[in-house]
């Protein structure tokens, strides 16, 4: 049986009392104590366009279950980020919901549906046409 943590920790004195979390999860089956046992494999994708990409397709995912995903701007570039979306299409902006911006150095861990039902891809668009790299995995069962 595979096992897979995920871990953050958080520490900062932006109020006057100072923030620490510490947390840790095994990343689970649906439903289940065994462990996520599949994954797409860590990917990396140059970009030098701002036109949106679906990185991942609702089809690498498994419907209805425990899916989750890492998406990393490798970038070092502090004014460059990479928009994050659910598309239903790539090309249709009017059907794309934004998750936020990945900026440089940031990265993301989500529980994500991937069903026949619910064709949302997940789709990134540059900031800019300077050369950007962003890398990614599914994590499933």
């Amino acid at each position: 049986m595979a096992t897979t943590n995920a871990s953050i920790t958080i520490n900062s004195d932006i109020t006057s009392s100072p923030i620490s979390i510490s947390k840790t999860m095994v990343l689970k089956k649906f439903q289940s104590t065994d462990g996520i046992d599949e994954t797409t494999g860590l990917r990396s994708k140059k970009f030098a366009a701002t036109t949106a990409v679906a990185i991942i397709i609702n089809t690498e995912g498994t419907a209805a279950k425990a899916s989750k995903v890492y998406i990393r701007n490798t970038g070092s570039d502090s004014a460059e980020f990479f928009y994050v979306a659910l598309n239903e299409n790539a090309a249709a902006a009017a059907e794309t919901e934004t998750i936020g911006k990945l900026y440089a150095g940031d990265w993301m861990l989500f529980p994500w549906a991937a069903t026949a039902n619910v064709t949302h891809n997940i789709t990134v668009a540059p900031s800019t046409t300077d050369a950007m790299t962003l890398e990614y995995m599914v994590f499933q069962e």
